[in-house]
């Protein structure tokens, strides 16, 4: 690879964040994705940066934008990562949009992103555990990710032991069956959840996708730039109904003047409850 300047990563980096709103800083850029970006660039045959930013730009290279997404996304999870969490959505919220929410309407779950499926059959785990709310009403569950290649996973289901590390063992024996050395998660589960490829910055594709209960967004906005952050955080709001609740990550916050969610307590969990519009 051509000695690239920094001046032209950082275009590239630019276009990442307008695109897809991840912010990859100075030092990261220049000690670890420079590198990662010459990867790319021997994996598609290209000899000079200013092709392989172009074709990026222009989406002349489908494939290529595609693991583009796979070098700048973190897909690394496993099930029941932040457990409290999920002991909070089954003991508390659901119980309360339960009381709530008509019994014709069924109660929808987005988790954005959802990385290779992890998040959501966990999700799916807890209720079929739970049993009672799953016989009183309908539930839709629903993950979302940029990442093409993370989605074909989540809907394969097919794990490393590595993601079932904080399961007890009667869940795997449950839910999972062994293929070699990997887990291939229940067809009954599989069946019962949804996945699509959808970049969480696009309000109209987002919001296509209905109205949610429950949004559950860890670990994203984290990599998302203040403007970014403040966008996602308007379009979940957007797209939750009212009295709805959103999960983040324990390292992620809404931003105390962002008035459009209120943070609470909720057992050992601190969450975030759309707020209601106040009249004058």
């Amino acid at each position: 690879m051509e000695d690239v300047s920094s001046g032209k990563l950082k275009k590239l980096r630019d276009f990442i964040n307008m695109k897809f709103g991840i912010y990859i800083d100075d030092d990261k850029l220049l000690s670890m994705y420079k590198k990662k970006f010459s990867k790319l660039m021997e994996q598609f045959d290209y000899k000079d940066f200013s092709s392989f930013h172009r074709d990026i730009v222009f989406n002349k290279n489908s494939e290529l934008v595609k693991e583009l997404i796979s070098t700048v996304t973190v897909n690394e999870t496993y099930f029941f990562r932040e457990k409290h969490q999920f002991d909070t959505l089954i003991n508390y919220v659901l119980p309360e949009l339960d009381r709530i929410r008509p019994s014709s309407e069924s109660i929808n779950i987005l988790s954005a992103p959802c990385s290779t499926g992890e998040e959501v059959y966990s999700i799916a785990i807890y209720l079929l555990e739970e049993g009672n709310l799953i016989k009183k009403r309908n539930f839709l569950l629903l993950g979302i990710d940029i990442d093409s290649e993370a989605i074909r996973k989540a809907r394969e289901g097919l794990y490393p032991e590595r993601s079932l590390i904080k399961l007890p063992e009667n869940i795997i024996k449950k839910y999972f069956r062994k293929e070699g050395n990997l887990y291939r998660i229940s067809d009954f589960l599989r069946r019962s959840v949804n996945f699509r490829v959808v970049n969480v910055l696009d309000k109209y594709a987002m919001k296509r996708l209905g109205k949610f209960d429950v949004i559950f967004s860890r670990n994203l906005l984290i990599y998302f730039d203040e403007r970014n952050r403040r966008e996602a955080l308007s379009i979940y709001y957007s797209i939750l109904k009212d009295g709805g609740y959103l999960f983040l990550g324990h390292a992620e916050r809404v931003p105390d003047d962002f008035t459009l969610f209120e943070k609470i307590k909720l057992g050992e969990s601190y969450i975030y409850r759309k707020a209601e519009v106040k009249d004058g």
